[in-house]
């Protein structure tokens, strides 16, 4: 049995943030029910490439979820949203804020009828305050909260991360926070109104370097491949490939040493310690620099592995997604996708006792699941075909 199993969950979220923590319930075990609009579903359906029928982003942040149409403006597809929620624990959205109590959905709405309901708001900017109404995506996000002035080469542009990480960082404390409510409410019986903005969760991420500001008041600097306050941490350059390296701490130091076979490195008093280091950045870099650069990359992964050293192949994504590890966790596993037949797609990150983490399930097709869902609601049969045909 899977944690969240039994705990249902209404799905109002489009696009990335807001899915992403969806479908993290729905691994989890929980029934997590996707609205849809009729006229305008969610935008990640018609973005191409496509297996068979269904967009590769659809596919990727909304399998195992229900799917139901409902026009939530139409006052009889309002009052069925409204039956859909009083059977769920969690409410789920990423609109303007107002715009959930406009559709009759809020929290101080819903909680007069089930007062254990919890409604997660993901937003740019939060649900009060002079810049709550401000559109965000993740770039705009990337950009505003100084992460892509972190990221790049120290003498490049500002970068975006290919990683969508201004939604993902939403998602991943917008499911922090309703887990943390269930448990709150197993507690007191009480629920809340769980409140993530895409701006604070991505600032948090910043987490050392938004400290090292707040500390010495100074901008850290773009560090590229490398860190920004300690040496021997970054991609490095082989005879026949990159490296990825750590060895800022001082144990890690001495054992890099022995395997470059420079264990006077290791007790010179200039490199011994980390604030010492520190001094010589420039000096230590180029020590490491020059030592991995005059060996080829299988012979120095099996030296570094064999000291205890952390390090690894820089790998393209198809590399680590097709390499040992992979395999070896059942990371890729396949699938039968309505409309599209076989597809492989990523597994549940999270196992529990050992055992292997759930099978992934499919994507929905656009509201294949509207009768069950809210003839599960108490919908009449009648009212059901009715806002079918409208």
């Amino acid at each position: 049995m899977r944690p969240l199993e039994g705990i249902r969950v209404l799905d109002l979220t489009r696009v990335l943030a807001g899915p992403y923590a969806t479908m993290a319930l729905a691994e989890l075990g929980a029934e997590v029910i996707k609205v849809e609009d009729p006229g305008a579903p969610d935008y990640t359906r018609s973005i191409p490439p496509f297996a068979g029928e269904i967009s590769h982003y659809f596919l990727a942040v909304n399998r195992g979820k229900r799917s139901v149409v409902l026009d939530l403006k139409d006052p009889a597809g309002r009052r069925a949203g409204q039956a859909l929620a009083a059977t769920c624990d969690i409410v789920v959205e990423n609109f303007r804020p107002g715009v959930l109590a406009r559709l009759g959905l809020g929290y101080e709405t819903l909680r007069e009828r089930h007062p254990g309901i919890i409604v997660c708001s993901l937003s740019g900017f939060g649900q009060d305050g002079p810049f709550a109404g401000e559109p965000a995506m993740d770039v705009i996000v990337q950009a505003i909260t100084g992460a892509m002035a972190l990221n790049g080469d120290p003498d490049g542009p500002p970068t975006k991360l290919s990683l969508p990480m201004g939604d993902v960082a939403g998602s991943l404390w917008a499911t922090i926070g309703i887990l943390a409510a269930l448990h709150h409410r197993d507690a007191t019986g009480e629920g809340a109104h769980v409140d993530v903005p895409l701006f604070d969760s991505l600032v948090n991420l910043s987490s050392y370097l938004a400290q090292m500001y707040l500390v010495t008041g100074e901008e850290p600097p773009r560090s590229g491949n490398r860190h920004h306050t300690v040496p021997g941490f970054g991609r490095y350059a082989t005879r026949t490939g990159d490296l990825a390296l750590s060895v800022q701490m001082d144990p890690l130091w001495r054992r890099f040493c022995a395997a470059a076979r420079r264990p006077d490195l290791a007790t010179d008093p200039r490199y011994a310690t980390v604030p010492e280091r520190q001094k010589r950045f420039a000096e230590v870099e180029a020590i490491v620099a020059g030592a991995l650069a005059a060996g080829d990359l299988d012979d120095w992964l099996r030296r570094l592995r064999e000291a205890g050293v952390p390090a690894g192949p820089v790998t393209s994504l198809s590399g680590a997604l097709e390499g040992d590890y992979a395999r070896s966790r059942g990371l890729v596993q396949e699938l039968e996708q309505p409309g599209a037949g076989p597809v492989r797609v990523l597994a549940p990150v999270v196992r529990f006792g050992g055992e292997p983490a759930a099978p992934p399930e499919p994507a929905p097709a656009l509201g294949a699941d509207t009768r069950k869902q809210l003839a599960l609601a108490g919908l009449a049969e009648e009212d059901i075909d009715a806002l079918v045909r409208a």
